[in-house]
C-alpha cells in the first residue's frame, strides 16, 4: 500500500496538489478543508516571533515538571538564531522523539493547562514550531532524564526583537509585582514566565555560559565527589548505559577532560564549542549565569515606589570589563603535578649547589596566583 507521501507526489505530478487538503467542494470557489489542513494553517499563524517559540518551549518544560531550564542561544550574522533548550523534566521516550512534532500528539490527555498565554495541551505547540523554523529536533531525552532541544531559526522568516540585551523593569506596589516597559524580547519573555512560575529556575546565556552553569550548580549542590570523572569516552558511554537516572543537565560535570567534554557537547547537546572555550569552562575562567529570579532583578527603594533592575545597574557598572577578566592558568596544574616539578627543581639545585656548598633548606613551598605559580626556595650552607 502506498503511503501518503507517494500519493501526494502522484497528485502533484497531475497538478492536483490540493485534493488531499479538501474534505468537501462546496462550489463557486468554496471548500471545506480537512481537519489536518485547517490545523496546519492555524499552526503557521501561532508562531509569529522567536519570543513565541520560547514561550511554547517554556510551557512544555513546565508541564513536564521541570525545576531547572537552561537556555543557551547565539545569533549568527543577524540572519539566524540558534537555541539550545535544556530542562530536567520527565523527559521523552526515544520512540516519541519524532512523533511529538506531529499535529495533535500530546502527553496531556487529562491535565491540559490554561494559563495567561491560552490553552496548552492540544498537541500543536511543537508542530507549530516545526512548521515555522528551519530545524528543531530532540538531541537527547529519555524518561526521567530531562530533554535537550536544538533549534535553528531563520530570522528572515521568524523575526525577533532587535534589542535582546535590555532587561525589563519590575515594579512592586501593594505587594504585587508588575513588569513595566522594556522591549518584548527574550529576556522579558523569560521574566514574565518566571513571574507566573516562580518555582522554576531559568538560566539564560550563551551556550558556553549555560554549560558552565550546569557544572557550577551541581558542584554547589553536591560537591565534586558525588559524580565520577571520566577521561575516556568509552568508559563514560558504558557508565551512562548502566545509569539511566543521570539527567541531561548533569552530563557536563562527568569529566574534566576537554576532549571528553567536547564529545558530550556534540553528542548530547548538538553544540560545537571550540577547544579553547571548553578549557575555559573546565578551569572556570568566567562566571556562570544566575537564575532569572524576580527578586534578584530588583532593587526595592524605601518608598516602595521606585524599583529598578539590579542587573541593569550591574551591567552598567561592569560594561567595560572583559568577559574573561582572569584566566587563572595556574589553577590548571594539580598539586601532584606541581610537586613533581618541584622535586625535579630540588634535585637540580642540590646538584648545581654542591659546587657552591649550598642546598635547599627544608621543603620547597609554592603558591598559585592567577596566572603564576610562585615557588619559594630557601637555601642554606652545606
Amino acid at each position: 500500500m502506498q503511503n501518503n507521501s507517494d500519493i501526494k507526489n502522484f497528485l502533484s505530478e497531475l497538478g492536483l496538489d490540493n485534493v488531499l487538503n479538501v474534505e468537501q467542494d462546496l462550489g463557486e470557489g468554496y471548500v471545506k478543508l480537512r481537519i489536518s489542513e485547517a490545523e496546519r494553517r492555524q499552526s503557521l499563524q501561532d508562531i509569529k516571533s522567536v519570543e513565541d517559540i520560547v514561550i511554547e518551549l517554556l510551557r512544555n518544560s513546565r508541564d513536564a515538571g521541570a525545576k531547572n531550564i537552561f537556555i543557551g542561544t547565539k545569533k549568527i550574522e543577524d540572519k539566524k538564531r540558534v537555541i539550545y533548550f535544556i530542562d530536567d523534566g520527565k523527559g521523552i521516550p526515544k520512540k516519541f522523539h519524532d512523533l511529538i512534532f506531529e499535529a495533535r500528539i500530546t502527553s496531556k490527555l487529562e491535565n491540559a493547562v490554561r494559563d495567561i498565554y491560552g490553552f496548552h495541551g492540544r498537541g500543536m505547540a511543537l508542530f507549530s514550531i516545526k512548521l515555522n523554523v528551519d530545524e528543531i529536533k530532540v538531541v537527547f531525552s529519555e524518561k526521567d532524564r530531562g530533554s535537550v532541544f536544538f533549534l535553528n531559526i531563520d530570522l528572515n522568516k521568524i523575526p525577533e526583537k532587535k534589542d535582546q540585551s535590555a532587561l525589563p523593569q519590575i515594579v512592586e506596589l501593594d505587594g504585587d509585582l508588575n513588569i513595566i516597559g522594556g522591549v518584548s524580547n527574550i529576556p522579558k519573555t523569560l521574566v514574565e514566565f518566571n513571574l507566573q512560575n516562580p518555582n522554576i529556575n531559568i538560566f539564560y546565556g550563551t551556550p558556553s555560559q549555560v554549560i558552565m552553569t550546569m557544572r557550577n550548580n551541581l558542584k554547589a549542590q553536591t560537591g565534586n565527589a558525588i559524580f565520577p570523572k571520566f577521561n575516556d569516552w568509552e568508559n563514560l558511554s558504558e557508565y551512562l548505559e548502566d545509569n539511566k537516572s543521570i539527567k541531561s543537565s548533569y552530563l557536563p560535570i562527568l569529566t574534566d577532560d576537554y576532549l571528553v567534554l567536547s564529545k558530550i557537547l556534540k553528542n548530547f547537546f548538538n553544540m560545537e564549542i571550540s577547544d579553547r572555550t571548553i578549557q575555559r569552562i573546565i578551569y572556570e575562567e568566567f562566571k556562570p549565569v544566575e537564575p532569572l529570579d524576580i527578586r534578584s532583578l530588583m532593587h526595592v527603594s524605601s518608598s516602595n515606589k521606585a524599583i529598578i533592575s539590579q542587573k541593569s545597574k550591574d551591567k552598567e557598572k561592569n560594561k567595560n570589563l572583559p568577559l574573561f577578566d582572569e584566566q587563572k592558568l595556574a589553577f590548571r596544574f594539580k598539586d601532584d603535578e606541581i610537586s613533581a616539578i618541584i622535586n625535579i627543581t630540588n634535585e637540580n639545585i642540590k646538584k648545581i649547589g654542591s659546587k657552591y656548598l649550598v642546598e635547599p633548606e627544608g621543603s620547597i613551598d609554592f603558591k598559585r596566583s592567577n596566572n603564576a605559580i610562585q615557588i619559594n626556595i630557601v637555601l642554606k650552607k652545606v
